[in-house]
Formats: structure tokens, C-alpha cells, sequence
């Protein structure tokens, strides 16, 4: 048998307080749609696991191991059995600072914890038996890598809409569409899962919005009912976004995020129907932390920050706040953190992988291509990111943004290959549970013909 509770709370900040995920100081001043955290408890025979899934850019680790104590104390569910994510909209409430802001309001993240702690514990209260399915969708539209091969030689993340001198992409795209069908023993939607590997940066502007991900929820619940909680479990999009650079597609910002919203909703309710559901479902729980160190700017960084310092008038606000943090990097003793990474098994067929971090999308398919599973879904920035991007050791010799050394890019740059072979080691452990089970199923059978 298997019980789900499901729930969704507002919140939206005051207007006036910062927004962060630009490359400037913005200032809130309305609500284009409201923030939402969401719930997600699933309760098997063996154990009992929730999600939280919170409409901000990142949620810092502290923070997150907040909450997920909070929930811990209001349901009683095991604290490594609490998984909190964000959606990673660039249009949401000051809960980090940011490379070039800093975004953050502890009135305001006191408050957000409390509220996903209360959403966890009203989608506890409200379990009820369920049927679950799983199916894979794919989207290839939408999403674009960012990061682009130059005339030159260079590397540049966003060129520019019909650059002369792009070559092509550095890397892939992600269109897999992974969907959670969660139903009613009747049939009747209680919510929806949906997985996609694309920067919710679409919308811009001062106003506060969920960006694509509230879109998609809003279209879901317009088909299945206000009900229907969306929950997006937000893919390996470090080096994604929605720009098409060929220009073959035009868009204003402010409203092609509901059309990225709705194509997603389109597949995800595509995908949905056509999964089967079941009434039973074994999950299993693994997980692992693993020790990563900081990098520390090299001499020739510290040289060119220096320059900039020197002379801040003549230089770009990014590259000045690049300098200024390249020098307090420098000053810190060496540092190392360690990296939470989760492995959820929903039967023998399908599993999520949790990740603290922003990472390029090769990662997401690399774990994808080699994982044991026929369905594997990635979510990243998962229980407190540890550094902001993950790039792929080639991207650290190379041009682009993402890669520049700061606080929000400072892990070493084997970080992911590692997270890749640590994600599939539980993977693997998770898949053995189940032939285990399998294997002690099929013994007790033979005992009693």
C-alpha cells in the first residue's frame, strides 16, 4: 500500500525586498503570480519520505538543515528522509547571496522555514491511500545550452541573439520530461511530479514570480483541478536557459515564461496519462556525504584582480564584485565542505537523484546513461547547495561565466565527476536492495509450495 499527502503554501515576500539572480541590485515591486512552497509525503509499509520544493533560487544550506529539523519535529519523519529543493527562479524572495547582490532577509527566511516546515506537516496530516505511476516525456524546444564555441577560440555564455561569430554549442541539452502520476484510488489527481533540466531565468523584471515552473503549475491545475499540486523537481541545468540564439524564435520575457510553462504542462500531461498506475510502491532511502574542497584563486587571477581594484572606474560592476571576491577567497584558510547527495528508489524501475549543487547538464546525463534504473530523474540544488555551479573540467579552461572563480563557483574541478560516481554508487546500492528483496521473495515462495 502506499499514502500521499500533499500540500502548498504562499510565500511571497513583502514588496521592497531584494530579489536576487541578476547581475544588479533589484528591488521588488509587485507580484506578476505568487511563490509557493510544496510538499510531497509518500508513505510506503517500510518507511515514509517527503519533499519540499521551495519557488526560490537556492536555498542555503543552513537553512535547509532548518527545515528539514522542523519537519522532523512536526512529523516525526527521519531527518535524512527530508528532502528540501529549489526551483531555481530568479524572480523570488532574498534567500542567498549572490555573486554580485547580496539578496538575503533572515526575517524573511525564518518566516520560509516555518511555512515549509507547516506544508510538510499539512501534507503529512492529509496522507490517504494513493496510486502512483512514472513516465518520461521529452521536450527539445525550449531549452538551449548557453554556452557557445567562438570564431575566435573563446568560449562565452550568452553571445547574443544572431551573433556572427558563434560556432555552435559547447555542449548537449537534457529533453527528458521524467513525470510522477499521483492519483486517488478513484483515479482523481491529488498531484503531479515534473522533472525538466532548464534556468528558470525567463521572466526578469522587479516583480516576484515562479517563472516557468508556476506557469506549468498553473496550467496543470487548469486541466486536473486546484486541487493538483505541481511539485518541479528542477534537472542539471547549470549551463541551460531558454535562448535561442539562432534567432529563429522571438520573445518577450515578460510573457514567454507561461509559453515555456504550458509546452511543459502539455508534455507532462502527455506523459501523465499514459502512465500506469499501482497502489503498492517500496521505497528505499540511500545517501552519502562527500568531501569536496574549495579552490583558491591562482597567482595570475590574484594579479588581474588586482589591476581591477586598482582602477574600479574602468571596469564593469561584475568584473569589480569578481576581483573583490577573488581577494577574500584568497585570505581564507583552505576550506572543504562536504556534499549531501541522496539516491530515492520508487520500486525496481524508477529513482531520483538529489544534489546539492548547480551543475552542468553533461552530469544529469551522464548519471541518466549509466544509472541502473530505466527511468532516473536528476534534481539539483537539493538540501542547501555547497558552491553554486559544477562545471565540467573542461569548461575550467575555458571562457564563460559560469565557470569564473567566486562564492557562488569555488569547488575544485573534479567536483562533479565525483558526484557523478558517488550518485552511482547509490545507485547501485538502492538497485541491490530490490534484487535482494526479490531474491528473499522468490526463497520464501519455494518454502511454501
Amino acid at each position: 500500500m502506499i499514502k500521499c499527502g500533499m500540500s502548498e503554501l504562499v510565500i511571497t515576500p513583502p514588496l521592497g525586498s531584494p530579489i536576487p539572480g541578476a547581475g544588479n541590485e533589484r528591488i521588488s515591486t509587485g507580484v506578476k503570480d505568487d511563490l509557493f512552497v510544496k510538499a510531497l509525503v509518500l508513505e510506503s509499509d517500510r518507511i515514509t519520505v517527503v519533499f519540499l520544493v521551495l519557488d526560490a533560487i537556492d536555498i542555503a544550506r543552513p537553512d535547509a538543515e532548518a527545515i528539514r529539523r522542523k519537519v522532523q519535529e512536526q512529523t516525526g519523519i527521519a531527518y535524512e528522509h527530508i528532502i528540501v529543493s529549489a526551483t531555481h527562479a530568479h524572480t523570488s524572495g532574498p534567500t542567498i547571496e549572490t555573486s554580485y547582490v547580496k539578496a538575503v532577509d533572515a526575517a524573511y527566511v525564518q518566516w520560509m522555514i516555518q511555512k515549509a516546515a507547516d506544508a510538510a506537516a499539512i501534507a503529512y496530516a492529509s496522507r490517504q491511500e494513493a496510486r502512483i505511476g512514472f513516465g518520461l516525456g521529452a521536450e527539445r524546444d525550449i531549452a538551449f545550452n548557453r554556452r557557445f564555441r567562438m570564431r575566435d577560440g573563446s568560449v562565452r555564455t550568452n553571445p547574443g541573439i544572431g551573433h556572427p561569430d558563434i560556432v555552435g554549442p559547447e555542449g548537449p541539452t537534457d529533453p527528458d520530461v521524467p513525470v510522477i502520476r499521483i492519483d486517488d484510488p478513484e483515479g482523481r489527481p491529488i498531484g503531479i511530479v515534473t522533472n525538466y533540466a532548464c534556468h528558470a531565468d525567463v521572466v526578469g523584471g522587479l516583480e516576484y514570480s515562479g517563472d516557468y515552473p508556476g506557469e506549468l503549475s498553473a496550467a496543470l491545475k487548469r486541466v486536473y483541478g486546484d486541487q493538483a499540486v505541481s511539485l518541479f523537481f528542477q534537472g542539471a541545468s547549470g549551463n541551460i536557459n531558454h535562448i535561442d540564439v539562432s534567432g529563429r524564435i522571438t520573445f518577450d520575457r515578460s510573457v514567454h515564461y507561461k509559453k515555456m510553462g504550458r509546452i511543459l504542462a502539455g508534455e507532462a500531461i502527455r506523459t501523465r496519462e499514459k502512465a500506469e498506475t499501482h497502489a503498492s510502491l517500496d521505497i528505499r532511502v540511500e545517501r552519502v556525504f562527500v568531501p569536496i574542497r574549495y579552490r583558491k584563486p591562482s597567482e595570475e587571477e590574484l594579479a588581474v584582480a588586482g589591476q581591477v581594484l586598482q582602477a574600479e572606474e574602468r571596469y564593469p560592476r561584475n568584473e569589480v564584485n569578481f576581483a573583490r571576491q577573488a581577494m577574500e577567497l584568497a585570505a581564507r584558510e583552505e576550506e572543504e565542505t562536504e556534499a549531501e547527495i541522496h539516491a530515492v528508489g520508487f520500486g525496481p524501475d524508477t529513482a531520483l537523484v538529489c544534489l546539492p549543487a548547480e551543475l552542468f547538464v553533461e552530469f544529469g546525463l551522464a548519471i541518466k546513461q549509466s544509472s541502473p534504473f530505466r527511468l532516473t530523474i536528476v534534481n539539483e540544488l537539493s538540501n542547501g547547495s555547497v558552491s553554486g555551479y559544477v562545471c565540467t573540467p573542461e569548461a575550467y579552461g575555458s571562457g564563460g561565466y559560469e565557470n569564473r572563480l567566486r562564492k557562488y563557483s569555488r569547488l575544485q574541478p573534479e567536483a562533479g565527476e565525483r558526484f557523478v560516481r558517488r550518485a552511482l554508487e547509490l545507485l547501485e546500492k538502492v538497485k541491490l536492495g530490490y534484487a535482494d528483496a526479490s531474491a528473499n521473495a522468490n526463497a520464501s515462495d519455494k518454502e511454501h509450495e
